[in-house]
């Protein structure tokens, strides 16, 4: 990698913003770490904070006593393929970035940006709507 980095890009995929390695590595590193904490540590915490702070279709019966295991593991399932979802979504345009950084000259390849784009919006509506589904049920 170049020791300035093109990290921003314009429609067309050519650079409009710059960093240098250090920095672009360090803000990479920073994404990576805050979507895997989101992701895998925002289901433990769903475990311990009140629950009158957690908004959920019949909150009262997915988070009483009978159900709230169950409830906490569903959290952590689903928590765990977005979070493998959103990192696998990072680590391809950081392919992209990595590539486009090495080629001359330096061009995103936004065709592969944008389709990768949609099948990661795509499995966020999905996924959306299966926990809007789950939590509008109480049997």
């Amino acid at each position: 990698m170049p020791q300035t980095v093109a990290s921003h890009f314009r429609s067309g995929g050519l650079p409009n913003g710059w960093q240098s390695q250090i920095g672009f590595f360090a803000t990479e590193l920073g994404v990576v770490v805050l979507a895997t904490v989101m992701a895998f540590g925002l289901p433990r915490i769903l475990g311990i904070v009140p629950v009158s702070l957690i908004n959920v279709q019949n909150k009262e019966y997915w988070f009483g006593p009978a159900q709230l295991e169950n409830t906490l593991f569903f959290f952590k399932v689903q928590f765990a393929w977005f979070g493998c979802a959103l990192l696998a979504f990072l680590l391809f345009v950081n392919e992209l970035v990595f590539r486009a950084n090495l080629a001359s000259p330096h061009r995103l390849n936004t065709t592969a940006f944008v389709a990768a784009m949609a099948v990661f919006l795509t499995f966020v509506v999905v996924w959306t709507v299966r926990l809007i589904l789950h939590f509008s049920k109480t049997n």
